[in-house]
């Protein structure tokens, strides 16, 4: 450091603003950057008396970031707060914008001791997220791991139905896998077990229909559908969540609005009688096999908790598993229906093996990287 051209950077008191002295190399402005986020331990001081890295004013906090942001808009905030931003110009850079997955690039750039020198930066700050070198999202055989298969994966085979087990009802699940020109529609064909847990197929159906009404308040409000929600979680070779992330943002959707009016009311949890006829059922079946779906113990509507606001009291609607899940029937979930054919197999092999958002190292599974949305629901009686 002595023989290469030195940073100097000095903090208003009052208003926290920095100049640099000279010019420089990148790595240099990189060191100091990263040190000097990595020495807060994701807080920001109080006190401007002494060196602080308190955000500029209309900047969100790093806590805030953390639990709202993504990992490139996230990087993208706490770079801004440094002194002097500093962009290489390579060549390199992508030309087009995409969606990279989570791979092992900050695991060998730690190994290696350059992530400095390679510009990882979730590396040098030791979190394992993505980068450039990873597979794009969008194709079909890229992995949660990062790394682009061979071929797309192939769905498992379609459960059986055991002890009894008859659909009643077929739901009929439209999806686009994507945006855009590149975006792909499929469709999961859910049959449901109305002979053995008929309160619970009530609900899915409710939901996948006209919709889950518990307010009479409709004036200002509207029925909790499917259609307008999404993929909201995937867990790995394990399981899919579908549910309404927002019932603002869904009803905005279905009237063609950019936002639901202000006195907009949403739909809360079910409750009284009809709370206590789910909760009363059992699980059809344990969580055996891939291509079975499950709701939370207490029916949909109670799978995020009970600390949310209602608006997003569906988020976590129901379940698939792509894989044998005794966790889940540890969990107290119940399984109410199954996938019924090759194809809604092959579509929960792709999902459940794609790429996700992560926000924490070490977190198993979060949001998909690509966006899928429900399009439309639609529910079919099955004849005796």
């Amino acid at each position: 450091m002595s023989q290469a051209r030195r940073w100097r950077v000095n903090f208003n008191e009052n208003r926290n603003q920095a100049v640099s002295s000279s010019t420089a190399t990148m790595k240099p402005f990189v060191c100091t950057t990263v040190a000097l986020f990595t020495s807060v331990s994701l807080s920001w001081p109080t006190s401007t008396t002494a060196f602080s890295l308190r955000p500029p004013p209309n900047k969100p906090s790093i806590s805030t970031l953390l639990l709202t942001s993504d990992r490139r808009s996230f990087l993208s905030e706490v770079v801004s707060f440094s002194p002097v931003l500093l962009l290489p110009s390579s060549s390199n850079a992508a030309a087009v914008e995409v969606q990279r997955a989570v791979g092992s690039g900050e695991s060998r750039c730690r190994e290696e001791g350059n992530c400095l020198e390679t510009f990882e930066l979730d590396g040098a700050v030791g979190w394992n997220w993505g980068g450039t070198e990873r597979c794009d999202a969008r194709d079909s055989r890229c992995g949660p791991d990062g790394r682009i298969r061979d071929a797309p994966l192939e769905g498992k085979a379609i459960p059986s139905l055991i002890g009894g087990l008859k659909v009643t009802n077929i739901v009929e699940l439209t999806l686009t896998i994507g945006t855009g020109s590149t975006a792909v529609t499929d469709v999961l064909r859910i049959g449901l077990y109305g002979n053995k847990c008929p309160e619970s197929v009530k609900e899915m159906t409710d939901i996948c229909g006209k919709g889950i009404i518990t307010s009479q308040n409709l004036l200002l409000g509207a029925p909790v559908r499917l259609s307008g929600g999404s993929l909201t979680f995937i867990r790995p070779e394990e399981r899919l969540e579908f549910g309404v992330p927002s019932q603002k943002v869904a009803y905005a959707k279905s009237i063609r609005k950019a936002k639901a009016p202000d006195e907009f009311v949403p739909q809360p949890r079910p409750s009284g009688s009809r709370l206590e006829l789910v909760r009363s059922e059992e699980s059809a079946r344990l969580h055996d096999a891939a291509g079975l779906v499950s709701v939370p113990k207490d029916g949909i509507g109670y799978g995020g908790g009970l600390l949310g606001k209602d608006d997003d009291a569906y988020s976590a609607a129901f379940q698939i598993t792509a894989a044998s899940v005794p966790d889940m029937d540890r969990e107290g979930r119940k399984v109410i229906g199954q996938l019924i054919d090759n194809n809604s197999m092959n579509v929960l092999a792709r999902l459940a093996g794609s790429p996700t958002k992560k926000m924490l190292p070490g977190q198993n599974g979060g949001a998909p990287l690509i966006k899928v949305s429900v399009d439309d629901c639609v529910v079919i009686s099955v004849a005796d």
